[in-house]
């Protein structure tokens, strides 16, 4: 009874480390019209209980762009809004929640869409202030000399407070501009600071290696302050591009067509970019989008260009030369004759990186083991039908399930993260499998220790084998005469120190 008692504590450590940073466990997506016989209206994603649960709703305005969606730290629906208009929980617009991005070109696209970006907005906690959300948002202004050019040159914050409104909440303060440039890039992006509590603000300057840097705190936003990338980006205002933190918050990631992918590492204490490097662009010239996620290791990167989808190792030796290409369009066309090719990837809070296409379809394609090698990622096309048609684009959260720097100079706040969550996400701190899904020999990459025993335990809690591992960091496993299923395999150190574990996936079978 202990031994199961065990393995049903390690099979919920992913709700338990993440319960009170669920700002991102829904999300929404779909247009108007409301017609469920028509396929329109809202598709809810509920990662409450992790594998999501898919609802039907009715949508007040459309999110296929520019969507940005909050829950509060449990979990629970606040708000969602388009660049246009902000909606309560109820799904009706928010008290003062009209007339985000005033101007003409918000009544050219918010009338009969929504507002015309792909990674134009993020919405975060304020810091220290319960109930309180920040809305930072870009827009685009029309040019004086020609009615026919317009520029991306605002960039706002608007203010929620859920606490306004019996619960429902209310916009306090609306469209405040925080900076104003001739070309800022549609790729607005957020990390935790080291110190555990506050947020960075990026947003890139076009054609230049400029970054705008802000802060919010318990004080309020903070910034801009400029930082210099030392490599240029070669890309204007709306892009088709798309930026990513590593879960780790270690690296910052740039995917564009032009100029192709760049790798940073950050400094989430200074805000410093460091030792950039450039990859280059996988794609056709012809795949002019250019997306990127990251696993919930931090280990590899996946990129899209349209019609394929590659994964990189950030932590090979040589991250060009680990490119593989996992998946390439299939041609699929559905019944309407749109073609769900590929375009934005997110990483979910099941761990899973979920793509949208740049077509209104009603899928989005799967990554089901993203921490895994090659093919065995499990990328499957179309892995997800929707109860509504959806494109273009994913919301665009930050990764919450991020805390301190640990023993750094800014780790002077006393906020650290729950044990749980270090054994969870840190990789040294894990049981790794190389490949996974396995269906024979595996092998398993183990944290340093004199000496282990190695328990292998089905998802039913029941014991499979044991194995006496001495002073190793890799042990072979064979699976081949387990039943296909899900396994935890724990690593129980002679020294007394806290068993460690990881989750193995057993596939017979499988083309």
């Amino acid at each position: 009874m202990k031994n199961k008692f065990f393995i049903y504590i390690i099979l919920f450590l992913p709700l338990f480390a993440t319960a009170q940073n669920a700002y991102d466990n829904i999300w929404l997506l779909g247009y108007t019209p409301n017609d469920s016989v028509g396929l329109f209206g809202g598709t809810r994603l509920d990662f409450s209980k992790g594998e999501p649960v898919l609802s039907y709703f009715e949508i007040p305005f459309g999110v296929g762009r520019n969507a940005s969606i909050m829950c509060n730290a449990l979990g629970a629906i606040q708000f969602y809004a388009n660049g246009c208009q902000v909606a309560n929980a109820d799904n009706v617009e928010m008290k003062n929640g009209d007339n985000l991005n005033p101007g003409p070109l918000r009544k050219s696209w918010c009338e009969n869409f929504s507002y015309n970006l792909h990674q134009g907005s993020v919405c975060l906690p304020r810091p220290g202030h319960k109930d309180q959300y920040v809305l930072f948002h870009l827009a685009w202004e029309r040019a004086t000399v020609s009615p026919y050019s317009y520029y991306l040159n605002l960039f706002y914050a608007t203010s929620i407070d859920m606490q306004l409104e019996n619960g429902l909440g209310a916009v306090t303060e609306k469209n405040q501009l925080l900076q104003t440039d001739t070309n800022f890039i549609d790729n607005i992006s957020a990390v935790r600071h080291g110190n555990g509590r506050d947020w960075w603000i990026l947003l890139p300057k076009g054609l230049s290696d400029t970054m705008y840097m802000y802060l919010l705190s318990p004080s309020g936003i903070e910034g801009p302050r400029i930082e210099r990338m030392g490599i240029k980006t070669e890309e204007t205002m709306f892009s088709g591009s798309q930026v990513v933190f590593s879960p780790d918050g270690r690296k910052y990631i740039r995917a564009m067509q032009q100029g192709g992918i760049t790798i940073f590492d950050f400094d989430r204490c200074t805000g410093k970019f460091i030792c950039g490097k450039n990859l280059a662009y996988p794609g056709a010239e012809y795949d002019f989008l250019c997306s990127a996620a990251v696993s919930a290791s931090s280990r590899y990167l996946y990129i899209s260009v349209l019609t394929q989808l590659f994964q990189y190792d950030l932590w090979a030796e040589d991250i060009e030369k680990s490119k593989v290409k996992i998946g390439e369009y299939d041609a699929f066309i559905d019944t309407f004759g749109s073609q769900p090719a590929f375009y934005q990837l997110m990483l979910a809070p099941d761990h899973h990186i979920y793509m949208s296409s740049p077509n209104t379809v009603r899928f989005l394609h799967v990554i089901d083991y993203p921490d895994s090698a090659g093919v065995a990622c499990g990328f499957r096309q179309r892995g997800m039908k929707l109860f509504t048609h959806h494109g273009f684009c994913l919301p665009n959260f930050p990764h919450f399930r991020l805390f301190d720097v640990q023993g750094s100079p800014c780790d002077t706040l006393g906020i650290d993260a729950p044990e749980e969550y270090r054994t969870l996400y840190a990789p040294e701190k894990r049981v790794r499998f190389t490949p996974n899904p396995a269906s024979g020999i595996v092998l398993c990459t183990l944290p340093p220790c004199a000496g282990a025993t190695l328990r292998v335990y089905n998802a039913a809690g029941v014991f499979i084998e044991e194995h006496q591992v001495a002073g190793v960091q890799e042990y072979e496993l064979d699976c081949s005469q387990w039943p296909s299923g899900l396994y935890i395999v724990s690593m129980i150190p002679k020294d007394g120190h806290k068993p460690k574990s990881g989750k193995l996936v057993v596939v017979h079978g499988r083309n």
